[in-house]
């Protein structure tokens, strides 16, 4: 029987709903699993055949001390998906710009670094943007994630510098105000096969979709040319990937890309009454293709 650990955070130590539906159904089949906190003390990795990257919601926050534990189960031979080299490209949003070099379209970003000393309103203004989303390089769930306009151009000067002075990069980008009125989509992907699809809206006032700010995600099928276009994306950039997310919001029936979610992103399995298994079949043809590879490496 091989073993695999679900990595979590301490909030989650005990999974998310979402990953308990996909725990549950890999223990009925007889998978032996486990939830282990990714930061623990006294965790013998080695223990486990791969390590699946689940709700490490506090990554960003810990970046560091992240990859040196994914260097760690490298070291020890374990196997992790999504792996290692995905996880470390995915961990910088500044992937969106080697996205954007593939003909897909993103949102407009300005990058920005500490040593530029850059001046948010002429940025803003030059660009044309009625209004601009402000964010560190390296965030998730809407951390430290901000809306700036022209009409107080001192105050969120002030607050770029401050969050420069913090993280050292920072991204702006145009703000997409059909995420308000048409809601953002998130695909979702096992094994590169499209399995469900979530609509998410934020609550009135606001432009952050997440439910921690109030936004609301619905399971809902999307348009046929939407699915197409964010199938084109994972077929372009996240070939290979267990699981993938394509966060997106629709722009005159054209996909504009918000996010690539690679790392921890979550899955919504309990939106869709057959993702929960879809997910455990992925993970179960995983270690069986890691058993055929090992197995083929001895003869």
């Amino acid at each position: 029987m091989r073993k695999i650990a679900l990595a979590t955070s301490e909030n989650y130590s005990d999974l998310t709903k979402d990953e308990r539906l996909v725990l549950n159904k890999l223990l009925y089949w007889g998978v032996d699993v486990e939830p282990i906190v990714w930061n623990a003390e006294n965790v013998i990795w080695n223990q486990f055949d791969a390590v699946f990257i689940r709700s490490c919601w506090d990554y960003h926050l810990k970046l560091d001390e992240f990859f040196k534990w994914i260097e760690q189960l490298e070291k020890e031979s374990v196997a992790v998906f999504n792996t290692p080299e995905i996880l470390r490209w995915n961990s910088r949003k500044t992937y969106l710009k080697d996205i954007a070099e593939k003909e897909i379209s993103v949102v407009p970003t300005v990058w920005v670094s500490r040593q530029e000393e850059p001046n948010l309103n002429q940025i803003v203004t030059q660009k044309q943007w009625k209004r601009a989303v402000v964010k560190p390089v390296v965030s998730a769930n809407a951390y430290e994630t901000w809306l700036t306009t022209t009409d107080k151009p001192q105050e969120d000067q002030t607050r770029l510098e401050k969050m420069l002075m913090q993280h050292g990069e920072v991204m702006i980008q145009k703000y997409i105000s059909d995420i308000t009125t048409r809601g953002e989509w998130s695909f979702i992907f096992f094994d590169n096969r499209y399995s469900h699809c979530v609509w998410k809206k934020p609550k009135d006032g606001d432009f952050r979709v997440q439910d921690t700010f109030g936004g609301t995600a619905t399971g809902k099928k999307p348009p046929r040319h939407l699915l197409e276009q964010a199938q084109n994306i994972v077929n372009t950039v996240a070939l290979g990937c267990l699981y993938a997310r394509v966060d997106a919001v629709e722009v005159e029936k054209n996909l504009v890309l918000m996010e690539l979610e690679l790392i921890e992103p979550s899955l919504f399995l309990e939106k869709h009454a057959k993702a929960p298994r879809k997910f455990a079949e992925a993970i179960v043809t995983r270690m069986n293709a890691l058993h055929t590879q090992e197995h083929s490496l001895k003869v």
